[in-house]
């Protein structure tokens, strides 16, 4: 089951989770669920900010990157959570770092 716009207020359990103790963001209803496990995530809001002026950002402020990770300025590429590819996990950012890192420097070759 999943609790969107929750913050964990307390986890308990002796040797293992047994229950949490969770509040929605807009009001005050504290609930207590029995359960076996808890996967947290946060909320992401990309840090955007000092690229606004210069790429185009999308309705969720991320960088807007085709397959290649190049952004609509040519020679600039980004990747990572800010960028608009879908997943934001560890893993994921760091291909796409990687990926944009390949597609930079085959730019530079070709740019010569």
């Amino acid at each position: 089951t999943s609790f969107p716009r929750h913050k964990v207020k307390e986890i308990k359990g002796d040797d293992r989770v047994e229950s949490i103790t969770i509040e929605p963001l807009d009001s005050g209803q504290i609930k207590s669920l029995s359960v076996q496990g808890v996967f947290i995530e946060v909320g992401l809001v990309p840090n955007s900010e000092f690229a606004a002026s210069l790429v185009k950002l999308n309705q969720a402020d991320e960088v807007v990157v085709d397959c290649g990770n190049h952004t609509n300025i040519l020679g600039l590429f980004a990747a990572g959570d800010v960028s608009s590819v879908p997943e934001k996990q560890i893993i994921i950012a760091a291909g796409e770092g990687a990926k944009a890192t390949l597609t930079a420097h085959q730019y530079l070759l070709r740019s010569r």
